[in-house]
């Protein structure tokens, strides 16, 4: 039975879907005779598409939505059918600063593992310094870095794909949602750090990428195929993995072998469900046991990152193509790490339609075909058949991304200084 929150969340959906659906019409109507929708867009491009105003509001609805959750218990082991997240997250900060171990807390009257590194555990230290609420809104402000930083990497044209990353389904119904949806933006966020200290020296973004790697370690893969089109590029790459491989010995080291079970072999062997073609095979029970499909995984994966390394002409075509092809390659792929791709909106015009439609499908997928028609009704087969469109999207994108960065200018001759992150 539908209750009113869940009609007031399908409308908040719909309004995003439709804003960021006509962000992308707009600009291909005619000019010739300018129309009070265009001048409208023409005003919203103007002033929205000023970042700080964009994550003004995106913190305005961050906060509401958190307020009255927290206010409301949501948060808590009593409302939770589960492990509560945000409370995982909360224990797994105290653990850290007192001296336990915070990859493995207690919650809700079991045990709960923490499959994020050592980054991630840091931000819960911080954010767990003022309780609970202080843990959900470090991570919401981490979120939204994401507006600032696509528009200092972004090109001139910064305020429009500022409004098309800020009108996608992928970013802000991940942001005002969950937590985990918050803490998942943290890979693109990364991703785009990286790009931007690129401009400064390769050396220093190989060190910072491949540090904040350590959290989620996926985006390792992006950080050193990009690192191929940065200054002095194989002894940046070299780094990337030398200050993740750091990061995450130093983490051994403080928590044993338990840390790696859960962080990697546990997330990597991971087959609870997906949203990709994986989804498919692993209800048909058509995907084989053992670790013979993570190693098949891991070796295509390593030489996409070699490909890219070597072939992309642009630092952003060899991180885009790099993450879609992640999350095909994944057989655990949740609605939440859909936000990985959000750097594509800054690849050109195809990318971002590829975007807003996996943004549709993939919330279509979660929300109806996984969460209602198979977990709650047990019928099956709409989830399938929109994992299986999922897959042909991404596969779509996934080939658009090698065309768009293909066109692009030769890295050595398109590197602009780095543009001001207020303009």
């Amino acid at each position: 039975m539908l209750t009113a929150f869940d009609v007031l969340n399908a409308g908040f959906l719909v309004a995003v879907a439709a804003a960021g659906l006509f962000v992308l019409w707009w600009p291909t109507r005619s000019r010739a005779s300018p129309s009070r929708l265009d001048r409208l867009a023409s005003d919203l491009r103007r002033y929205l598409g000023d970042w700080r105003v964009l994550a003004f509001a995106a913190a305005v609805v961050y906060v509401g939505v958190t307020t009255y959750d927290l206010e409301a218990g949501l948060y808590g082991c009593s409302h939770a059918a589960g492990p509560s997240d945000a409370l995982a997250y909360f224990e797994s900060g105290r653990a850290f600063l007192t001296g336990g171990n915070p990859f493995v807390v207690s919650n809700c009257g079991g045990s709960v593992s923490i499959p994020y590194g050592l980054s991630v555990v840091l931000v819960n230290a911080i954010g767990s310094l003022g309780g609970l609420p202080g843990v959900v809104l470090l991570w919401g402000a981490i979120a939204i870095l994401i507006l600032p930083l696509t528009a200092w990497v972004a090109g001139s044209d910064r305020r429009y794909v500022v409004l098309v990353v800020a009108t996608s389904l992928l970013f802000l119904p991940l942001v005002v949602s969950q937590i985990d949806g918050a803490s998942n933006v943290l890979v693109p966020v990364a991703v785009l750090l990286t790009l931007g200290l690129a401009r400064r020296g390769g050396v220093l973004a190989g060190a910072v990428g491949g540090a904040l790697a350590s959290g989620r370690f996926p985006s390792l893969f992006p950080t050193v195929g990009a690192s191929g089109r940065f200054s002095r590029p194989f002894l940046s790459g070299a780094v990337a993995v030398v200050a993740f491989s750091a990061v995450t010995g130093v983490t051994y080291l403080a928590y044993g072998r338990g840390f790696l079970d859960v962080v990697f072999t546990g997330e990597i062997g991971r087959r609870s469900f997906s949203l990709n073609l994986y989804g498919v095979l692993l209800q048909q029970g058509w995907l084989p046991g053992g670790d013979g499909v993570a190693g098949v995984q891991a070796a295509l994966t390593i030489a996409l990152v070699v490909v890219v390394f070597f072939r992309a002409r642009t630092a952003l075509g060899a991180a885009a193509i790099t993450l879609t092809g992640v999350l095909l390659l994944s057989q655990f792929l949740s609605f939440n790490i859909l936000a990985w791709i959000l750097p594509v909106a800054l690849l050109g015009t195809r990318p971002r339609w590829w975007l807003w439609g996996i943004g549709v499908l993939g919330t279509l997928d979660y929300t109806l075909g996984y969460s209602w028609a198979a977990v709650d009704l047990g019928i099956w087969w709409p989830y399938e058949v929109m994992d299986v469109a999922l897959t042909v999207l991404l596969i779509g994108l996934f080939v658009d991304a090698w065309r768009a960065d293909r066109a692009a200018a030769p890295a050595a001759a398109q590197r602009p200084a780095a543009p001001s992150m207020t303009s």
